[in-house]
């Protein structure tokens, strides 16, 4: 009969927990409201993450699944090692983040299109084949 309680087993039980309550819950962003300096925003209600443009903004957008877009100063890259720690993020191609919890369908094509909670359109391209296996490896 295995150990229950060896090094391996405390790992596991360590990474389920942290992908139940993950260290980062909550990201600066730019507010809506002038008055505010800085917005908390739940990363829990990030669909996904870009800099692509969006109505001439060079900034990055955080998409919320309540159609909210939020934004950020930072780069991509940036905000990936900033919330590195959280289990539900992943880097998808050279432009999107994407909340693996939010992911609620997928297109097969030369790359992945991805449908999320609570948008209408899918995120064309969100997944590109240099990130394809990593992506594909967190769904196994």
């Amino acid at each position: 009969m295995p150990k229950r309680d060896g090094p391996d087993n405390q790992a596991k039980i360590l990474e389920r927990l942290l992908y139940l309550d993950p260290p980062i819950k909550k990201f600066p962003v730019s507010p809506a409201d002038p008055a505010m300096a800085v917005c908390f925003l739940d990363l829990k209600d990030v669909c996904y993450i870009t800099t692509k443009a969006d109505q001439g903004r060079e900034e990055t957008m955080f998409m919320t699944c309540r159609k909210e877009a939020f934004y950020s100063n930072l780069r991509l890259s940036q905000i990936e090692e900033k919330i590195k720690e959280h289990p539900h993020f992943l880097r998808t191609s050279k432009y999107y983040l994407v909340n693996l919890t939010k992911i609620r369908g997928m297109k097969v094509s030369s790359a992945r299109d991805l449908w999320f909670e609570g948008l209408d359109d899918p995120v064309v391209n969100a997944v590109s084949s240099a990130y394809l296996a990593n992506f594909e490896k967190r769904f196994k």
